[in-house]
């Protein structure tokens, strides 16, 4: 299980995580612009909780691949300080 720091509705900053030939990127979006994602990251990602994000897989978008480089990209999300105002949200 991890956990995913978020502000408000998206992630508080830009990541980019790679495993084996896939390589995804997650950027956070204003409120009330909606999910961009491919199919395995919008499944995922609907499950976390997160509603507005940005995402791009390059490279290989193998489903399994793309889901390991996906948990590995959220579980690098870092939260400076309280004053961020972060909930986390646990998915398993």
């Amino acid at each position: 299980m991890i956990e995913v720091p978020l502000k408000g509705t998206t992630i508080p900053h830009d990541v980019e995580s790679k495993f084996g030939p896939s390589k995804v990127i997650l950027k956070p979006a204003p409120k009330g612009h909606g999910m961009v994602a491919g199919r395995t990251m919008r499944a995922f990602l609907d499950v976390c909780g997160i509603k507005d994000i940005t995402c791009k897989c390059l490279g290989s978008t193998n489903c399994i691949n793309v889901l390991h480089a996906t948990v590995k990209a959220l579980k690098k999300i870092k939260v400076k300080g309280e004053e961020n105002e972060t909930t986390p949200v646990k998915t398993t």
